[in-house]
């Protein structure tokens, strides 16, 4: 926890942690805001000895990391499996959240995504270092690449990706291939910013876009960038985000 003020949450994505996602947006929101980065099950310096994740398990891990420090309402923000938990938190505590922002979420893992999630696991179990060069692959728009000179700067950067993934990635990847949100979303009260990437090729934007149709109170931004967006288009990223935490933030009280 750290900063002032009214309580964020932040919720990382599969295979992530806050160390490793949040740092820049936490320090950004700390002057005006309490910022709240839990790392869930198998992530960060987490166990988990379950066989299996359930994303009940998930909003109610990240609700009592709020709520344990006194907070009864929060914005909330997340990033893909990070934001499918931020907006089933959205419905299930409607009373408690303030805003809530999904950054390439979706609505259902259809047969392309549980396909894509069920072979992360088996890349995951052989070889993290393959795992991390196919989420590299697919996590990056064309233009990304750019910044890259050689396949082997690339090599590099796929061990330093490697070494940083969780070990809770396989559970994690398995409930990302079982994910529904269709019967919450009507639930959700708080006005959501819903965040689309348009070269996402991990959560296509299509779904997010659904996502945004679907809930009550959304308004939607779509960034050029893949799926690997806090790489990517960090700091559109972040101005996104805290420009519409601080304009929820001034609304006078319902």
């Amino acid at each position: 926890m750290e900063g002032n003020g009214p309580a964020v949450l932040l919720i990382h994505g599969t295979g992530g942690s806050y160390e490793g996602t949040w740092g820049n947006l936490r320090n950004t929101l700390a002057p005006d805001f309490t910022v709240i980065t839990p790392n869930y099950s198998g992530s960060g310096k987490t166990q988990d000895s379950r066989e299996r994740l359930e994303l009940d398990d998930l909003i109610e891990q990240n609700v009592q990391a709020v709520t344990q420090e006194g907070f009864t309402r929060f914005h909330v923000v997340g990033y893909s499996l990070g934001a499918v938990i931020a907006t089933a938190i959205a419905a299930k505590y409607p009373e408690r959240v303030q805003s809530v922002t999904p950054i390439a979420g979706w609505v259902e893992s259809d047969l392309a995504i549980a396909y894509q999630f069920d072979l992360w696991q088996k890349l995951f179990r052989q070889d993290r270092e393959l795992f991390a060069q196919f989420a590299i692959h697919t996590g990056f728009s064309s233009t990304f690449y750019s910044s890259f000179q050689t396949v082997e700067q690339l090599h590099e950067f796929t061990a330093n990706l490697a070494a940083t993934l969780a070990e809770g990635t396989g559970k994690q990847a398995e409930l990302d291939t079982r994910i529904n949100l269709r019967p919450l979303l009507g639930k959700v009260t708080a006005p959501a910013q819903v965040i689309g990437l348009t070269y996402d090729r991990m959560v296509p934007v299509e779904q997010t876009r659904e996502l945004a149709a679907l809930l009550p109170d959304a308004r939607y931004h779509e960034i050029a960038s893949g799926h690997l967006v806090l790489w990517e288009q960090e700091a559109e990223l972040i101005d996104t985000i805290v420009s519409f935490v601080r304009a929820i933030r001034a609304l006078p009280p319902k």
